[in-house]
């Protein structure tokens, strides 16, 4: 799965539930995407706007996350 600030927040932590973590580190606790019924249909970039954190945050995260996955990826085969 390619990760990018279009990607569902829903379908990324059903795929990955450990990028959860990333995602509370960079956008904090306040925003609670992970228990929210709206990740079904809300994407990183349309949260960060809405919760007004910065693009460069995002691609930091996004960053991170993709690194995460690549290993889950990795011990999966």
């Amino acid at each position: 799965m390619e990760i990018s600030k279009d990607s569902l927040i829903g379908e990324v932590l059903l795929e990955y539930p450990e990028a959860q973590e990333v995602m509370l580190k960079y956008f904090g606790e306040q925003v609670a995407c992970v228990m929210c019924p709206g990740q079904a249909f809300d994407t990183f970039a349309m949260i960060a706007e809405l919760h007004g954190i910065e693009e460069d945050v995002v691609e930091a995260m996004l960053v991170e996350m993709r690194t995460v996955v690549a290993e889950i990826e990795a011990e999966r085969k």
